[in-house]
């Protein structure tokens, strides 16, 4: 027989490493502050404020391409 193992595997949830989801009250917060972007902005200001961060999804396209599977090899 073998002894067991001193230390332990934690593992974690996999729903822990999904996005959280915003209740009625954040959502509704949310609201009101991108009307006030809007209505406090340019019409530039504001496109750059709601789109800073973003990346084109393309370029991330790109970067898996290598794991994309076509349509045959998922028959």
């Amino acid at each position: 027989m073998e002894a067991k193992s001193a230390s332990r595997i934690d593992r974690k949830s996999s729903i822990e490493s999904e996005p959280r989801t915003l209740n009625i009250n954040q959502i509704q917060c949310a609201r009101e502050a991108a009307m006030y972007v809007v209505r406090t902005r340019t019409m530039e200001e504001a496109m750059s404020v709601f789109t800073e961060g973003l990346e084109p999804v393309v370029s991330v396209a790109r970067e898996n391409i290598g794991t994309m599977m076509n349509a045959k090899e998922m028959q």
